[in-house]
């Protein structure tokens, strides 16, 4: 990794990549919903309800992005989506 690739990683910050659109992925089950984030490997939650995807999606991509942070690993950004 070059020494630029290194500067742009740790420049930006947890609220930068939670700006981001990361799509989801919504999966309705008994006892509300399971939520994923395919663009962050094993970045998942479960929400209640329907107004609870948002902040457990936000909680959960948060807490992903930091442990990849203290860990100096790369994080993906969002995969384009076709309009």
């Amino acid at each position: 990794m070059s020494k630029n690739e290194k500067k742009r990683m740790t420049t930006k910050t947890i609220d930068y990549y939670l700006s981001l659109p990361y799509p989801l992925m919504i999966t309705p089950d008994d006892e509300g919903f399971g939520v994923a984030v395919p663009d962050l490997p094993g970045c998942f939650t479960h929400a209640e309800t329907w107004d609870d995807i948002q902040p457990m999606v936000r909680e959960a991509i948060s807490l992903w992005i930091s442990v990849m942070l203290e860990d100096g690993k790369s994080i993906p950004e969002p995969t384009p989506q076709p309009i």
